[in-house]
């Protein structure tokens, strides 16, 4: 019997006896993501099995990976001992800083080695998560828990760490109603994409917002639906949400607080760059992680300090110098012009594009990806980056 080759569809993918775990460690991590103390939450112990399992199985072949996972380590701990070793500050937090970049880097590569069809289960799955999530979060009233005039996820903390995480869903929904050709799963993540929307649209976060514009070029040939859903989404706040009137009103004063934080991030970000150019060798190697500790200005309280540059660019600059820097722009330098001339058939080169276009833009402004409830899904995002081979084939018999 003569046996042809054909492309991996993403609907042959859902086949739970192979993707069943996976869409269970997808929703734990969704779903039991609670912080349990010193920086832990239960996604980090769930990231944690991921890698430990990606280390077993690759002593049973010969533990060659694991040769270039001890290199990133001894790499980067290298770097991170060479800034620490002048830095006299008394609120360090190198363990937990260190702990989160060291799960990330190793994450993304016990991740990067799963297969595509473990990508395709969980660019499926995430985004449903996600805006059940949502929606339980809106019908428990834990909406605005951490901020009373914005919404954020009850266990993602911050409404700009909740935006990142729904417009990395997003993009994963729209990559996966691209590439289905089921009628019902495209129905589904219409309506997760209007979900989802409706969830960025009241965080009010900016940022959020600019990442996901930024992201959704990628799938530029989606204008007229994307421009529907966003007015679907627009109608949705103004029929579900309570009270709306009262909520419009108080958008003004929060664009103006926003302005203020703004301002209060130029604030840091020139106190961090003042610091490193007073020494040549902090500007080479930088102060180490965990060692950014500044006041902030213009903001609420008469005094409140910052330990986070809330600037991808500025952090990896101020905690690794010149070197990091030179290093993170290197990568995605890279990754860039790897994703540019990957081939137009390559059904991935959409989401991968739309995925660095939010991380590129979103790091300007804060450093979600280095967020700890959100280490897991920012393993995920990278991995798809990295993810060198772009198409599979499988054997089928006629």
């Amino acid at each position: 019997m003569e046996g042809k080759i054909s492309k991996t569809t993403l609907d042959s993918s859902y086949d739970l006896t192979r993707s069943g775990s996976w869409i269970l460690w997808a929703m734990l991590c969704i779903f039991i993501n609670l912080q349990i103390g010193g920086g832990i939450w239960g996604s980090t112990l769930l990231l944690g099995w991921i890698i430990l399992l990606w280390v077993i199985n690759d002593l049973r072949y010969g533990g060659t990976k694991i040769w270039v996972a001890l290199l990133v380590i001894i790499s980067l701990t290298t770097l991170a001992a060479a800034g620490l070793l002048w830095n006299t500050g008394k609120e360090l937090r190198i363990y937990e800083e260190m702990g989160k970049i060291l799960l990330l880097a190793l994450g993304t590569l016990a991740l990067k080695d799963s297969s595509k069809k473990t990508f395709q289960c969980l660019t499926y799955w995430i985004p449903i998560g996600m805006a059940a999530l949502a929606i339980v979060t809106y019908l428990s009233g834990t909406g605005n828990t951490y901020d009373p005039l914005r919404f954020n996820l009850y266990n993602i903390a911050s409404a700009n760490s909740s935006a990142y995480a729904v417009v990395i869903s997003l993009l994963m929904a729209h990559f996966s109603w691209d590439n289905t050709h089921s009628q019902l799963k495209k129905f589904t993540m219409t309506a997760v994409i209007l979900v989802l929307l409706i969830t960025l649209m009241a965080t009010f976060s900016r940022g959020g917002l600019l990442q996901y514009i930024a992201g959704i070029l990628a799938f530029t040939e989606r204008k007229k639906i994307f421009l529907v859903a966003l007015f679907c989404a627009t109608l949705g706040i103004l029929v579900f949400v309570p009270n709306i009137a009262e909520s419009f009103a108080t958008v003004g004063m929060l664009w103006d607080l926003q302005s203020l934080q703004e301002n209060a991030r130029i604030g840091i970000w020139t106190s961090l760059i003042g610091d490193l150019t007073t020494n040549p060798w902090n500007l080479l190697v930088g102060f180490g992680p965990g060692s950014i500790n500044v006041r902030a200005i213009n903001v609420f309280l008469p005094v409140q300090m910052q330990n986070s540059a809330h600037s991808l660019y500025i952090e990896i600059f101020y905690s690794f110098g010149i070197i990091g820097i030179a290093v993170l722009l290197y990568w995605l330098w890279k990754t860039l012009r790897r994703i540019i001339r990957s081939t137009v058939t390559d059904s991935w080169r959409k989401l991968r594009l739309g995925i660095f276009s939010a991380l590129a833009v979103g790091g300007l402004f804060d450093s979600y990806i280095f967020a700890a409830q959100l280490l897991w899904l920012s393993c995920i995002m990278l991995a798809i980056l990295e993810k060198r081979y772009t198409q599979e084939t499988e054997i089928t018999g006629l």
